[in-house]
């Protein structure tokens, strides 16, 4: 940053420019932002109107009150038939791409015309978005952030072409784009907000069955961290039509994919694993390597789960380079986890401990303290086979200890404590473990292996 007036450090115009339209690295964008928040009125009137949108404290849009909220219990299926409606009325009256749209008058940049503006701003919003899609595995807040941008620039272009369907498509996949950022960074209401909104600009738009396709799968997504499953699988079944319909093999992959991890989550391990199989066989690995590293690794702990130790081994060592080049530390460390299971399963019991204790020691780093105890449920399945009932008992004491230092809800330390008792009353059985560990999967707010299964 350059020096400004008296006491004041100024960005220069070029770095405001570059950040605006996602071209300044992370580093340099932080201490920008920090001055343009702080309340620079220099630095805001040179980037107005963008910057006052983008960075002001309030809201640009108010969140729906429970009131309002209780009036669409399932709202998207009410989008979607609005948004082909509107295709239809659209077919009808024989507008489109033919129609030039209706543009406000903007202040002028030099040289450039209103045509030219709209198609840099379309060019640097569609920047954005891919952008935003590879910050996701190394930086959240600038995820969220550089979504936000994309938002600005789409929601302006939308102002002055406010009859054109392609502008309401670009504000919907812009929306689409920041309730995905706001769902990875775990901020599920402000991701429904923001879902919502980009159906309504859909509804407004060219009716197109893949953008509408692609904004209810992110829903599902959604509906999948929030554990409303049945409302996921839902939408997941007519995403599922639209890609047949449409001939998107890739595309009826995924949703495939997504079905099956969304009724493994629900515990219909058997059906999750059929799903799973079918998006795996449909999938083009070389265009989505990493969503293959997901479907794989969740085929593998179903397998285990069911009961089939013996495939899932053979599979799992088929996959190790998919893990080791696709997987992400936390992923790596899960695998880790499931590499145990898979031990336990086929009877190797020496590496299904080391990889228990290892995978149990790299969670609790992470403060992850469901899986934390998870793990620790079946280090404590392959220690009773073995009579240690005294180490059990330690390491339940060390994983109790953990939860009431972390504050975890009651009832999962109940479960933890009611499993103590029972171990010092020599009444702990296998059958137990598997009870308390499902009974723990279900109270968890984030299912263990969905690192594995964000998309």
């Amino acid at each position: 940053m350059a020096e400004g007036d008296p006491g004041a450090r100024h960005p220069r115009t070029a770095e405001l420019e570059r950040f605006l339209f996602g071209e300044l690295p992370a580093r340099q964008a932080v201490p920008l932002v920090a001055h343009l928040i702080r309340g620079c009125a220099t630095c805001r009137a040179k980037i107005a109107p963008l910057a006052a949108t983008v960075l002001s404290t309030g809201r640009s849009h108010p969140e729906l009150s429970p009131d309002q909220d209780s009036q669409y219990d399932f709202p998207l299926f009410k989008a979607f038939a609005s948004a082909r409606r509107y295709a239809s009325t659209m077919a009808r009256e024989g507008s489109g791409a033919d129609r030039e749209p209706v543009l406000r008058e903007v202040p002028s940049l030099g040289a450039l015309t209103q045509r030219d503006l709209a198609s840099r701003d379309r060019s640097r919003c569609e920047a954005l978005m891919e952008r935003c899609r590879a910050l996701r595995a190394s930086d959240l807040e600038m995820m969220v952030l550089t979504a936000e941008l994309a938002v600005s620039l789409a929601d302006r272009l939308g102002a002055v072409a406010m009859d054109d369907p392609a502008a309401a498509d670009l504000q919907a996949r812009a929306w689409a784009e920041l309730g995905n950022a706001r769902r990875v960074a775990d901020d599920f209401a402000g991701a429904e907000s923001a879902l919502t909104r980009a159906m309504e600009n859909a509804g407004h738009g060219s009716g197109d069955p893949l953008l509408l396709a692609r904004l209810m799968d992110l829903t599902a997504s959604l509906y999948k961290d929030q554990r409303r499953f049945d409302e996921a699988r839902r939408l997941l079944d007519l995403v599922y039509a639209i890609y047949e319909r449409e001939g998107d093999t890739n595309g009826t992959a995924r949703t495939l994919i997504s079905m099956g991890i969304s009724v493994g989550y629900a515990f219909e391990i058997e059906e999750s694993i059929h799903l799973l199989t079918r998006g795996i066989a449909l999938l083009d690995g070389t265009r989505d390597p990493k969503l293959m590293t997901i479907a794989i690794h969740n085929l593998i702990w179903c397998l285990v789960e069911y009961g089939r130790p013996a495939q899932a081994h053979q599979i799992f060592l088929q996959s190790k380079v998919l893990f080791t080049r696709y997987a992400g530390p936390l992923e790596i460390v899960k695998s880790t986890w499931l590499e145990g299971r898979i031990a336990a399963g086929i009877g190797d019991d020496a590496r299904a401990e080391l990889k228990f204790l290892e995978a149990r020691a790299r969670l609790d780093e992470a403060h992850l303290s469901y899986e934390v105890a998870l793990v620790s449920l079946d280090l404590a399945a392959l220690w009773l086979k073995a009579g240690r009932t005294a180490e059990i008992r330690k390491l339940i004491d060390q994983t109790i200890a953990i939860f009431k230092a972390r504050k975890i809800r009651r009832e999962a330390l109940g479960m933890l404590l009611v499993l103590r008792d029972a171990l010092r009353q020599e009444r702990a059985t296998a059958e137990l473990l598997r009870t308390v560990a499902s009974d723990l999967l279900r109270l968890e707010e984030s299912p263990v292996p969905k690192s594995m299964a964000r998309s």
